[in-house]
């Protein structure tokens, strides 16, 4: 495939929709084009953005493949000058549960592309398929906008997401280190990321980023000490809430999810390796299962045909 030249280029846009990409090549006839490769061939990707992987997720995974084998097969591209070797594309999820599972080969695609076109499909991968914490994904964004020349807007058309939440996710990179640290391992949120940013001074910062660490602050908590601070030059002895927007007044207390839902929503997404959700009650509702391409539309097809 061509290399990416100003702009877009062919690569990120045929990729993602903008001509015939490689994972609407390889949607055709996935039983022609997959093969079974030796595990111990496969080496990792190292554009993987995705750092960290649930063990008790991979455990479940790991399960499944064990009991109906791999539905749907990894992207691979070979490692030049090695006929022996490939390099992980997309789907190391897959990949770490197979050799979980004992497996001593796995279906794969093997595809040609350049390092700038692999490294694009294993962030979108992740992206639309929602695996990456707050701070994975702004690296993602920011990665893809400085490697293909992309600007926000044009970043905005491709992954589906607003302008606004492009900005707001790679603002969190201008934080200090330890605070990306503590989003990224689920210590704190983005929200609170967010309040803390707020805040203009370092020092203050830094001071209100202990705080929050030491006394587990809510979010609420945080942006009303920020608020403080922007009125008053210091931050609050005690605490002190942020008041609610006033734009809204309907109730807009989280509901409860039903604990059965919840089981079985987890069930789900470990047999068929996507997200999903439900709305309602055991009883009456609706569940969405989520896709990122009409790739793993079949799949989750056949899937569904087999258990029908």
């Amino acid at each position: 495939m061509a290399g990416v030249t100003g702009g877009l280029g062919r690569g990120l846009d045929a990729l993602l929709g903008g001509g015939k990409g490689v994972a609407e090549e390889s949607s055709s006839d996935l039983s022609i084009d997959a093969r079974k490769i030796d595990i111990d061939m496969i080496v990792a990707n190292p554009n993987q953005p995705r750092k960290e992987f649930s063990p008790e997720a991979l455990k479940d995974l790991s399960e499944s493949i064990r009991a109906k084998g791999v539905l749907q097969p990894i992207l691979v591209r070979p490692v030049a000058g090695r006929k022996d070797r490939f390099e992980l594309v997309a789907g190391e999820r897959r990949l770490r549960a197979s050799k979980l599972a004992g497996l001593g080969e796995i279906p794969a695609l093997v595809k040609e592309m350049t390092d700038l076109e692999s490294m694009a499909i294993a962030l979108i991968e992740n992206l639309q398929r929602e695996d990456l914490n707050p701070i994975e994904e702004a690296k993602g964004y920011q990665e893809l906008i400085t490697k293909f020349g992309l600007s926000q807007e044009q970043l905005s058309g491709q992954v589906g997401k607003s302008r606004s939440a492009l900005s707001n996710s790679m603002r969190l990179l201008t934080l200090s280190e330890p605070v990306q640290n503590a989003i990224g391992d689920g210590k704190i949120s983005a929200g609170h990321g967010r309040a803390l940013m707020a805040i203009g001074d370092d020092d203050a910062r830094d001071e209100l980023f202990e705080r929050l660490m030491s006394s587990g602050m809510s979010v609420r908590q945080c942006e009303g000490a920020a608020t403080y601070f922007k009125e008053h030059g210091e931050l609050p002895e005690g605490e002190v809430v942020a008041k609610p927007k006033s734009k809204k007044s309907k109730n807009t207390e989280p509901k409860k999810v039903d604990e059965n839902l919840e089981r079985i929503k987890g069930r789900l997404e470990s047999a068929l390796e996507t997200k999903v959700r439900f709305s309602g009650s055991p009883k009456k509702g609706k569940m969405t299962i989520s896709y990122a391409n009409e790739e793993e539309l079949e799949r989750l097809v056949a899937i569904l045909e087999l258990r029908s």
